[in-house]
């Protein structure tokens, strides 16, 4: 995981013990290709099953960006909790990221929108009070029986 914290520009590198720390209270997916790490994707569930799933971390190393990895780690990630709405945060100026989640809400038949930044918690959506993230919802649509 280290190994590919550093290649990527978007991750903040921590240590092997602080790595482990935040695994333990995450849902983590790695992306291989021919069996080498290209990325992972990091999760958790809100405190309460009406909270959204908080999609903390996506990260693909440079050399496979755009070949449909970090599409692929999302996707599983939002299969892995069907019923629940999607947060997540980006930089307020990263359009790319916007576009990304943007498609990640229509594949799965929901809506992007922008937040309040109080909304919830920064340490949820895997980012500081001080950094200059701005918090997304997908809503998935409701299901009818």
């Amino acid at each position: 995981m280290r190994w590919i914290q550093m290649s990527c520009e978007s991750s903040n590198i921590h240590s092997v013990e602080g790595n482990v720390s935040r695994i333990r209270r995450q849902f983590v997916l790695l992306a291989e290709i021919a069996g080498h790490p290209v990325g992972f994707c990091c999760a958790i569930t809100g405190r309460t099953s009406s909270d959204p799933l908080f999609i903390q971390l996506v990260t693909v190393v440079p050399s496979v960006q755009k070949q449909g990895v970090g599409s692929a780690l999302l996707s599983a990630i939002a299969h892995w909790q069907p019923h629940r709405d999607i947060a997540m945060a980006t930089m307020d100026t990263n359009l790319a990221a916007y576009k990304f989640n943007e498609r990640l809400a229509r594949s799965i038949g929901g809506t992007i929108q922008s937040v309040p930044r109080n909304r919830f918690r920064p340490t949820d959506l895997g980012i500081t009070r001080d950094e200059k993230h701005r918090p997304w919802l997908i809503t998935r649509p409701q299901e009818t029986n």
